[in-house]
């Protein structure tokens, strides 16, 4: 089959594929760049007039010697830096994510309620502000994932116009979730009545607001800026105190109100980081995103895996707070026990979730440096070096998490001994101490997933995540439902558990596979 092209432009189809590369060692390596370049099998048919790719790079083999300006880069391992610090650094940074939980619990312990929750709130009100935290976590989860990922993908590119747009395009399909949800829980409410007004109407205004600030904050996480996603929420605080405390609003009022202004003053320091971006860089970039189409595509892992995470974590509670339905007005019930067992257990999961940042900067920070000092026929030897990395990496995480379980129990046994509070002495009676045991054990396999889950995340690896986290929260329903309804509310808990492990089960075989042949895996990843 005669070839379409002159060789003038074969030529420079040659120039073009090979530009600031090296030599070219055969035809196989010149098939690999056209594949680079974007050009398939069929664009070899029609534009060219051969049958592949391959065939295409053998009519380019004859301008491998007549070229002579091929451009290297020399290969530089990463420079050498003190590892305690950065296992320090990255610790502090991993403690970002969940440093404004343990504000909130700071200060609901100190002054007695927070941004959204009370020491002294009604099981009514509690079940309310519980049931729209809750609903606003989970139509979040999949925006805030989504923001991030592909908001800071763009700026690791320098593209800072393209950050601001499909952050303010995913903001905006983040708001149009969020009514989209409200519309169907007032209609839903409004015909079969599962909630009296009152309940109805404070559930779904803290819904609103609270969906609304947890989807703004997933800008901060595109800038890496996590020390003012904790600011912002000790401000929110803040207008809650002053609102209550000094201007003497009602609890409800005042958090309703200092919500609405937390919104509003978030909004604004949000617009004003991502239009600094155009200013920027406006004359030397392009603005135009991938076709929604192939965006939304791209991003649907993120969003599944965001909305199932944070439906596994909230689904036992429900489990829970149901078990007992005929005893209370409504079927779902905010549960007092099963709550503070849960939420003492945060406290060993906030600890534990530093060392996720930790795993997954010195994975790639390793992996990066030997990658430029292996040679590829030693490429076993690589996975085997890495994967034996990986094997001590989770040795000490095991040690550090059963550290931080008995740091958790005996920091809240020396407070009550302390302080002889209630909610403090509650915590040391069953089943409260069980759900604490049982969570913290749970949360350990939890958090030991997530790194995986980041792991496959750092090379590409969407389909396993999503997976497995939508069987955990199966799992994690169908077993507490059982157990629940057999033996009593407390062992919902053993549902959370049992996801836990399911979901650390199948990342860790996957990561297993993944390690065995570790040059594929990283070399598809880019």
């Amino acid at each position: 089959m005669p070839i379409k092209k002159s060789k003038e432009e074969l030529e420079h189809l040659y120039n073009v594929i090979t530009d600031g590369k090296g030599k070219p060692i055969d035809h196989w390596e010149i098939t690999a760049l056209l594949e680079t370049y974007g050009l398939r099998d069929i664009d070899a048919q029609e534009e060219f007039g051969v049958e592949n790719l391959f065939v295409l790079a053998e009519h380019l083999l004859e301008f491998v010697d007549k070229k002579q300006d091929y451009k290297v880069k020399s290969i530089q391992t990463i420079k050498e830096t003190n590892m305690l610090k950065r296992i320090v650094q990255n610790y502090i940074k991993g403690l970002a994510f969940s440093l404004p939980m343990l504000v909130q619990i700071v200060f609901t312990v100190v002054v007695g309620y927070a941004l959204w929750s009370s020491m002294n709130a009604s099981s009514e009100r509690a079940t309310a502000i519980s049931l729209g935290t809750f609903a606003a976590l989970i139509i979040t989860g999949g925006s805030a994932q989504a923001i991030g990922r592909k908001g800071l993908f763009y700026l690791k590119l320098g593209e800072q116009v393209l950050a601001k747009n499909v952050s303010f395009v995913l903001l905006v399909v983040g708001l149009i979730l969020i009514a989209i949800l409200f519309v169907v829980l007032t209609v839903t409410n409004f015909f079969f009545t599962i909630f009296s007004m009152d309940i109805y109407l404070t559930a779904i205004s803290y819904y609103v607001l609270l969906a609304i600030f947890f989807l703004m904050l997933s800008i901060f996480y595109v800038f890496e800026d996590y020390l003012s996603i904790v600011l912002l929420t000790f401000l929110g605080l803040v207008f809650v105190y002053i609102f209550h405390t000094v201007l003497l609003y009602p609890l409800a009022s005042a958090q309703i109100y200092g919500l609405i202004l937390l919104n509003i003053f978030v909004g604004i320091v949000v617009y004003r980081k991502l239009t600094r971006l155009e200013d920027k860089t406006r004359s030397t970039e392009g603005a135009n995103l991938p076709r929604p189409s192939i965006l939304f595509y791209s991003l649907l892992p993120y969003y599944a895996y965001g909305t199932f995470y944070f439906a596994f974590l909230i689904v036992d509670r429900m489990v829970a707070w149901s078990a007992d339905a005929a005893q209370h007005p409504f079927v779902i019930w905010f549960n007092v026990s099963y709550e503070l067992g849960l939420d003492w257990a945060l406290i060993a999961l906030i600890l534990m979730m530093g060392v996720t940042e930790v795993s997954i900067a010195e994975f790639l920070y390793k992996i990066n440096n030997r990658v430029t000092q292996v040679a590829y026929k030693d490429a076993s030897e690589f996975s085997k070096e890495i994967y034996a990395f990986f094997k001590k990496f989770n040795f000490f995480f095991i040690l550090f998490s059963l550290s931080s379980m008995i740091g958790a129990f005996l920091f809240i046994y020396l407070l009550n001994k302390m302080l002889h509070l209630e909610f403090l002495a509650t915590f040391l009676q069953q089943p409260t101490l069980m759900i604490f045991i049982v969570a913290a054990v749970a949360y350990f396999f939890l958090v030991n997933s997530l790194m995986n889950i980041l792991f496959m995340f750092s090379l590409s690896r969407h389909h396993t995540p999503v997976q497995s986290i939508g069987i955990a929260f199966v799992v994690d329903l169908f077993v507490g439902l059982i157990l629940s309804r057999a033996f009593g509310y407390e062992y919902a808990s053993f549902g959370l558990l049992s996801g836990a492990i399911v979901l650390w089960w199948i990342t860790f075989k996957e990561v297993k596979t993944m390690f065995k042949n570790l040059d594929y895996y990283y070399y598809s990843a880019y």
